[in-house]
């Protein structure tokens, strides 16, 4: 039997698809649709006194958002490592302190696989549940900007990312 560990992920990737997922003026992230994704998954451990969806919800989003930044590096003719730092950058630029953990995550999955990228996750899990969900928000909306740019700029429909997404994601499942 497996965990269908990506249907969560899916959800999440499609809520941040929504523009709603994007707003600057929410109030807290419980006021955004991925937030509120995020928030209820949280719950749901909690009710466990576990962490194994937060555990998968990250993990996937993050496998997600490793397999966006290929493709839209890709398609930019760039490097991937080139392009993380152009949104390190962009993110610096406008003050975002907290953006740049989840280019860290994507950059680590780069240079020794998922391990390193696991790694902070549960790192930073370990420091603040507050600033691992704030991490998990932000790939999130990573991956669904990507999704949105990879159908504006180069005209694949947001419907083959997401089916393209699913299908690696589920390839990935882990037995329960």
């Amino acid at each position: 039997m497996t965990l269908p560990s990506h249907q969560p992920v899916m959800k999440l990737l499609r809520a941040a698809i929504d523009p709603a997922s994007h707003r600057t003026d929410a109030s807290s992230p419980a006021d955004l649709p991925t937030g509120r994704l995020i928030a209820a998954t949280a719950h749901a451990d909690a009710d466990d006194q576990g962490m194994t969806r937060l555990s998968l919800l990250g993990a996937g989003t993050a496998m997600a958002a490793f397999g966006l930044t290929l493709e839209i590096a890709a398609r930019n003719e760039q490097e991937p490592g080139a392009f993380l730092d152009s949104l390190a950058e962009a993110s610096q630029a406008r003050g975002d302190r907290e953006f740049p953990l989840a280019v860290d995550v994507i950059r680590r999955m780069f240079s020794d696989g998922f391990a390193d990228g696991a790694e902070i996750l549960g790192s930073t899990f370990a420091r603040s549940e507050q600033e691992f969900l704030t991490l998990l928000l932000h790939l999130a909306n990573y991956c669904g900007t990507t999704i949105q740019l990879l159908e504006t700029q180069f005209g694949t429909p947001m419907e083959d990312t997401l089916q393209d997404l699913s299908n690696a994601l589920q390839d990935t499942d882990t037995p329960a």
